[in-house]
């Protein structure tokens, strides 16, 4: 626009001083007048042209950089999006963990009690038996999880999850173990409600509450420093009936107290425990009606159980070694005779890890089992002195959970 300016500004005096040289009238210098006119008035639309130009370049640009600001932004939130999309499957998936384990085991049992004749009441036994559980955890938030599991077993026996293979190929069961859900109320403690695992401390081979027990009903935990401790309520039997009979459901009420205490790399853990099995007496609450040799009359429970529980187990090492000393002492406040029960034993190695091995031996001195349907099922129920009572070797032979081990020799 500049050069043209120029352009016109030496043409007008061009014309001015061709006007000086060659007008020689005064028609001449009008017509020469209309020509600047014209020309100036072309320079004056050029200029306003120039500037609507000018005008319109810096609106696109604007909008240039609008466009551009929308698209960094659309980026982004399309990369918001897709890490979203990315992390929540696995986000989603880490809050569930799932738990299994299956085994197979031999068993030859030999019961050498022998009949009035003195012939062995018994016939030797021989069994191949599976075991298959299938658990699932998962995490609702941060405080509240949630908990399904199934296992095989028989019956419905609630002491064992052992499946023998007979029955001409029929179908096995595989039956609710766990249904429960856990609120961790605070830094220190959890409330459980439903089909539990056992929520209080038991040292490491105690006779009196069989492992595969999985009780129902409202539990409370806590575990703050060296302290723990639960808290209990467990239905057995729920009673329905007439109004003028007795209704009231046969309950499982107790509560644990403990501590662990370190003496340098050697620790020792004590536990209290009390409970009431209420509403029992006078009633049959076992399972497949065995009352497990606890005192009965008509095959109903004789005594009362208000059992105070003392547990104490000391871990330390024989070498390299783990070794761990345990016993479990118990008396029911609720008979005045057979009432108490001792159970003790010693632990050597740890079957954990592929080619470790382990070695235990129990004892127990039982007057009056102190638990009708929960006491350990590989254990007999009843023992009128001290005698050796259990002998165990352990030893894991491939790599899997350390909750399957492979068993070569079993309870005796």
């Amino acid at each position: 626009m500049k050069k043209l300016l120029s352009v016109c500004s030496a043409a007008v005096a061009m014309l001015s001083l061709s006007c000086n040289v060659l007008a020689q009238s005064p028609n001449d210098l009008a017509e020469i007048r209309a020509q600047l006119r014209g020309l100036m008035q072309r320079v004056d639309k050029l200029e306003q042209e120039n500037t609507t130009l000018k005008t319109e370049n810096a609106t696109l640009r604007a909008q240039g950089e609008s466009l551009q600001n929308e698209t960094r932004s659309l980026r982004r939130d399309t990369a918001s999006v897709a890490d979203a999309v990315k992390t929540k499957g696995p986000d989603w998936t880490s809050r569930i963990a799932f738990k299994g384990d299956l085994r197979y085991r031999y068993e030859f049992v030999s019961d050498e009690t022998n009949n009035a004749m003195g012939v062995q009441a018994v016939a030797d036994r021989y069994r191949d038996r599976i075991r298959a559980r299938l658990s699932l955890d998962a995490k609702v938030n941060d405080d509240v999880t949630v908990g399904v599991g199934f296992s095989s077993g028989e019956n419905g026996d609630p002491r064992s999850t052992n499946q023998s293979l007979t029955g001409t190929f029929t179908r096995k069961a595989l039956d609710l173990d766990l249904a429960y859900l856990d609120w961790k109320f605070a830094s220190f403690g959890n409330l459980i409600a439903g089909k539990m695992r056992q929520p209080f401390y038991k040292p490491a081979q105690t006779f009196y509450f069989d492992n595969d027990v999985t009780p129902e009903g409202v539990a409370a935990t806590f575990n703050r420093g060296r302290w723990f401790g639960s808290a209990f309520g467990y239905f057995i039997n729920e009673v329905s009936g007439a109004e003028n009979t007795r209704t009231a459901d046969t309950m499982l009420y107790g509560a644990q107290v403990g501590t662990k205490l370190a003496f340098g790399s050697n620790n020792l853990t004590l536990s209290a425990m009390y409970y009431d099995l209420a509403a029992a007496k006078g009633r049959a609450p076992f399972f497949a009606n065995n009352s497990n040799g606890n005192t009965t009359v008509s095959g109903v429970l004789r005594n009362d159980y208000r059992v105070i529980d003392m547990a104490a187990e000391y871990t330390t090492k024989l070498g390299s070694w783990p070794l761990v000393l345990w016993t479990d002492m118990a008396q029911n406040q609720g008979a005045d005779d057979l009432d108490e029960a001792f159970s003790g034993g010693v632990i050597v190695g740890k079957a954990a890890n592929p080619g470790s091995l382990e070695f235990s031996v129990g004892a127990e001195s039982v007057k009056n089992p102190v638990s009708p349907s929960w006491a350990r099922s590989r254990m007999p129920a009843r023992f009128w002195m001290w005698c050796p009572h259990s002998c165990a070797t352990t030893y894991i032979s491939a790599k899997g959970p350390p909750s399957a081990p492979n068993w070569l020799s079993s309870w005796s």
